[in-house]
């Protein structure tokens, strides 16, 4: 089968598969936040709940730090009996998007198998940690998937199933601001290994509905978070803080204080004032107590946004003036982003603005978040990084060793599969490094598709050799008949 996936054959997701399938599968996802007696939270989780709360009130949500649209799919989960049902919700959508993944590429496995396969992810793998967490970062993993999806596996799927993929994507690329970019770049790499490899999709007529199928989600995306900034603070903008936070990168790789030494003298910016006092590291800019940007962030709610239109000039300023210092840093930090995984246990502890918004549910509620193995620093956080680190590690041996045997094209659509996990690994260190300072969850969250695409590449690599064997055989009983 070539990448037009001629000769596939497809599969219906009736009730019985989702009963037998992706519910057994979805349920072990579910394991570590069964046992850490809660669903797993961030700090950040307390701002996409407050948004929840809001919306589900009524009132007017605040999301300048955070988008929208997570907050908009934590609505039906706002109430103190549907809370626990997150890491369920999130782990239907993981093994439906993996099914359907593996689907596309042609290498559907049996029920038992998927089952064996989650098993392995949820006991291994980075997966449960943020499948089970009120977080959108689940997402960026979903984009990298449904980016295959969409531009290598359209044709394989039923119209209903194409629509099901593209909403889905839509919803995964709004919910993080890092997913924009990842997709743009991923798409377009993807776009153009599809007219490299696919001499039938150069035809434009084929081409053009491709490339619009596949690029609607991100224009979509964008409309929507456009709009909600529209309608609410009549800002026709992607988000009110990128300025705020491209500044905090630059202040953090020591590049904006070489600007405002050149521009003060000239310009009146409010940091001038406070340049000598900056210090080059990004946390302490945005969230430390004495850091600049709670010097500054009451006068935005008070409705003066000088400092950020101020934040936007700063930043065009720096990349003017150092741009070949910024592309270098982005880079090293790549690399520097693309070996650094695990969990964080100061993360995965007690937040007080997780408190607050879970204190808005109920007591009981409350008491059981506080009584989390989380809040209690019980969690085998140190143990699971190690754990992740191996899978990862033997994730990449087996791909490596795999890839001889994945020749023919039959085989075409999992090696595309591969291909692009793979670029969206490394694209996603590339977005991160360049938005924000390394940290290991920034890569966390997606390379438990390297152990994925590595079983896969197992799976295909050993009925591949038992297709050669069988052809071989045949071959040898014709030649003595």
């Amino acid at each position: 089968m070539g990448p037009d996936g001629a000769g596939f054959r497809h599969a219906q997701l009736g009730p019985r598969t989702w009963l037998l399938r992706l519910l057994p599968a979805a349920l072990l996802t579910c394991a570590l936040a069964l046992y850490n007696h809660f669903p797993l939270t961030y700090p950040d989780t307390g701002n996409y709940l407050q948004n929840a709360f809001a919306i589900a009130h009524g009132r007017a949500p605040w999301f300048f730090y955070r988008p929208l649209v997570y907050g908009v799919f934590l609505v039906p989960f706002a109430s103190p009996q549907t809370i626990w049902l997150v890491p369920l919700a999130q782990g239907l959508l993981v093994a439906y998007l993996v099914d359907l993944s593996l689907r596309a590429a042609a290498v559907p496995l049996s029920t038992r198998g998927f089952i064996t396969l989650f098993a392995g992810l949820s006991a291994f793998t980075s997966l449960p940690w943020f499948s089970a967490q009120i977080m959108p970062d689940i997402f960026t993993s979903f984009v990298i998937l449904l980016c295959f999806v969409s531009v290598w596996g359209g044709e394989r799927q039923r119209a209903r199933e194409q629509w099901a993929a593209g909403a889905l994507l839509t919803f995964a690329i709004g919910c993080h601001l890092s997913h924009f970019p990842l997709y743009a770049m991923l798409v377009a790499a993807t776009l153009a290994g599809r007219l490299v490899i696919d001499r039938a999709a150069r035809s434009w007529r084929r081409f053009t509905p491709l490339a619009l199928r596949a690029i609607a989600p991100l224009v979509v995306a964008a409309g929507t978070l456009i709009g909600s900034n529209y309608y609410f603070h009549r800002e026709p903008v992607l988000s009110r803080s990128s300025p705020l936070f491209a500044l905090a990168q630059l202040v953090g790789e020591g590049l904006a204080q070489q600007y405002l030494d050149v521009a003060c003298p000239t310009q009146q910016y409010l940091l001038c004032s406070e340049r000598a006092s900056l210090r080059p590291d990004l946390d302490w800019f945005l969230w430390a107590s004495n850091g600049t940007w709670k010097r500054h962030e009451a006068e935005l709610e008070r409705g003066d946004s000088t400092f950020l239109r101020e934040a936007s000039a700063i930043v065009a300023g720096t990349w003017r003036q150092e741009w070949s210092a910024a592309v270098g840093a982005s880079l090293r930090n790549t690399v520097l982003q693309l070996r650094t995984a695990g969990h964080h246990p100061g993360e995965l502890a007690f937040s007080s603005s997780v408190e607050a918004a879970i204190a808005q549910l109920d007591p009981g509620t409350l008491r059981a978040y506080k009584a989390s193995r989380q809040v209690r620093k019980s969690l085998p956080v140190e143990a699971a990084s190690r754990v992740e680190y191996a899978a990862v590690g033997l994730g990449l041996l087996v791909l490596l060793g795999c890839l001889p045997a994945l020749r023919g094209s039959t085989l075409a659509p999992l090696r595309t599969l591969i291909a692009t996990v793979c670029l969206g690994v490394v694209f996603n260190a590339l977005v991160m490094a360049s938005l924000a300072k390394v940290h290991p969850r920034y890569q966390s969250r997606v390379v438990w598709l390297v152990p994925l695409i590595g079983a896969v590449a197992a799976v295909g690599a050993v009925g591949a050799r038992a297709h050669r064997g069988s052809v071989q055989s045949t071959a040898q009983r014709v030649d003595l008949g």
